[in-house]
């Protein structure tokens, strides 16, 4: 049996109470914000009741790279920075997509599908299409199912903000 480590986290929102002087709404925001930098120790009041978040933030085998990097696991609280990371391993997914179907014969490229459906999974909460063709990684011609994942990444929409 293989070993896996795995590092969990779960948002707890904590609460604290200060003042801060200042000329005007705006300075008293910068002021604020520098203050709560300077000292995170000012927010004290933990709510456990109010946890949101469950995750595994990072799965790893041996200290080697990770296989699995915040995994949400609460579909009422999406991970930050959520939409940037999403764009991220959306085209991240689709240049590999494209590369091992550019190199033909597939399956002699078992990381790299496995790699893939590892992404589709994470990209597929929500997604019944790509949760379909991450359980399809083994039952389909690797390269079919390759070209499959490649256009799957071309019909998405553009992660919000990325100006295309």
């Amino acid at each position: 049996m293989r070993t896996f480590d795995v590092v969990a986290a779960q948002d707890v929102p904590t609460y604290g109470t200060f003042t801060v002087q200042a000329e005007d709404p705006a300075a008293a925001l910068a002021a604020a914000t520098a203050r709560l930098e300077a000292d995170a120790s000012l927010l004290s009041d933990a709510q456990p009741d109010g946890a949101y978040g469950l995750r595994i933030v990072a799965l790893q085998e041996d200290d080697q790279d990770l296989l699995f990097a915040d995994v949400g696991l609460d579909p009422e609280a999406p991970l930050g920075p959520g939409a940037a990371v999403r764009g991220a391993l959306m085209e991240t997914t689709s240049m590999l997509a494209q590369l091992v179907v550019s190199l033909g014969e597939a399956g002699e490229h078992p990381d790299e599908l496995d790699r893939l459906a590892a992404n589709l999974r994470l990209l597929g909460e929500g997604d019944a299409v790509a949760m379909d063709l991450a359980a399809a990684r083994h039952a389909t011609p690797p390269e079919a199912w390759a070209e499959q994942v490649m256009v799957w990444s071309f019909e998405q929409p553009p992660a919000p903000g990325d100006g295309t």
